[in-house]
């Protein structure tokens, strides 16, 4: 039986205009027992003193302040995941500011109605289908123009398609604010760094669990703002040349190791 108490891991890059908005969002609306991670990557601005400050100032919570030499975002999660010390772990990105009461008790709650559930996202969960026309598939080079086209993602849950009281069960969750059982996490070896520096990673994490674990992951929502232009990997509101790189290499590695698993869409509703 998991506990009711959580870990929260937020990575942080050059975040200042706006991360003392969200560490105070996580404050003010949190409930029960929590530790806070917050991960400082490669921070050049003022988001490490922001960050110094708030933990000063608040002595009473449970925080632990890493640094890393802007690692980016898969493997700054996994720096900030090995510290967790509870029984769900949940990503909360740095462009994201919580907006409800109790979000974590919300979010957490098919952890405790169901005994199946791996991951539960606020985000998006969605399933995938095979482009058989992809011109991806016909070569293994990369290029900086566009979108990786050998999958395409399908039957979206989020806050557009599904009402509050249904957890949505797909193949795959995307990150923010995610929570993941944590023992089941440390068992299947954290994010694979391979698909770092991002991208595809939570992806191979949900095949890689219901290849060996067999629990579903699926949509439950709370309520946060995330503007687009608050993103660190987007210029002008477009993604940087480096990131359709690493989507295309990622999404052909997510493709090669879990072809078979994909060919079997999720598609469940629970009331929660």
């Amino acid at each position: 039986m998991l506990t009711n108490n959580q870990s929260f891991i937020l990575t942080v890059h050059n975040k200042g205009f706006l991360i003392s908005r969200v560490i105070e969002s996580i404050k003010k609306f949190s409930h029960g027992v929590y530790q806070l991670i917050i991960v400082l990557d490669g921070c050049t601005d003022e988001s490490s003193k922001i960050v110094n400050e708030f933990k000063i100032n608040n002595p009473d919570l449970n925080i632990l302040i890493i640094e890393t030499p802007d690692v980016f975002e898969t493997k700054a999660n996994n720096v900030g995941l090995k510290e967790v010390i509870y029984d769900i772990a949940i990503i909360i990105q740095d462009d994201m500011v919580i907006n409800e009461e109790n979000w974590n008790d919300r979010l957490t709650k098919p952890f405790r109605e169901f005994n199946d559930v791996f991951a539960v996202t606020a985000n998006c969960a969605h399933n995938w289908e095979i482009n058989h026309s992809s011109k991806h598939l016909l070569t293994t080079e990369n290029n900086n123009h566009e979108w990786s086209d050998i999958l395409n993602h399908v039957d979206h849950a989020n806050k557009h398609t599904i009402s509050r009281d249904i957890f949505a069960i797909r193949q795959c969750v995307n990150r923010g604010p995610l929570a993941i059982n944590y023992n089941d996490f440390k068992n299947l070896g954290f994010f694979d760094e391979t698909f770092a520096p991002l991208d595809m990673d939570d992806h191979d994490l949900c095949f890689r669990m219901s290849e060996t674990l067999n629990k579903v992951v699926g949509c439950y929502l709370i309520d946060y703002i995330s503007e687009p232009n608050w993103g660190g990997t987007r210029i002008n509101g477009k993604p940087a040349a480096w990131q359709l790189e690493a989507n295309q290499k990622n999404t052909r590695i997510v493709f090669e190791r879990h072809v078979e698993k994909i060919k079997n869409k999720k598609l469940q509703s629970r009331k929660c």
